[in-house]
């Protein structure tokens, strides 16, 4: 059956304020009284610690943000993240089966590396990276 869902972020960037501050991500959902908004640091290099056992529906924007992280260093690229206020929105109905965590943790991979300037992405790579990512968040998937 085809059907047509979608996942959908608006995002800000600046740059970090100083050298010595982390750069944040403040997060919110359109549906606020199910998903309320969340911030946090992120480490310079991205590479965040991500608790599975922690049901937090933020986990897959990290999620996202550390695979894409993980990506670009991969390929040699200077990941300098930014700060990032982010909007979240979508059609893909949370826990129906439609795979909507993998949803958000691809688009949330793309925003973080549209952030940090890369604007041609490999599918393969991003399927690739959206598996490994989910399972950091405690999801058994398979894209």
């Amino acid at each position: 059956m085809a059907v047509t869902v979608d996942v959908v972020l608006a995002v800000s960037i600046s740059p970090t304020k100083s050298s010595s501050s982390s750069p944040r991500i403040r997060i919110s959902n359109i549906h606020s009284d199910k998903f309320p908004s969340r911030e946090f640091d992120i480490p310079a290099d991205g590479l965040l610690d991500i608790d599975p056992k922690s049901h937090e529906w933020s986990n897959y924007f990290k999620a996202g943000l550390k695979g894409a992280a993980e990506l670009l260093q991969k390929k040699g690229k200077r990941t300098v993240m930014p700060s990032m206020d982010v909007m979240m929105d979508g059609t893909v109905p949370a826990g129906g089966g439609l795979s909507s965590s993998a949803a958000f943790v691809c688009a949330s991979a793309l925003a973080v590396m549209r952030a940090n300037g890369e604007t041609s992405v490999d599918k393969t790579e991003l399927v690739e990276l959206a598996v490994v990512s989910e399972r950091a968040v405690g999801v058994n998937s398979g894209g």
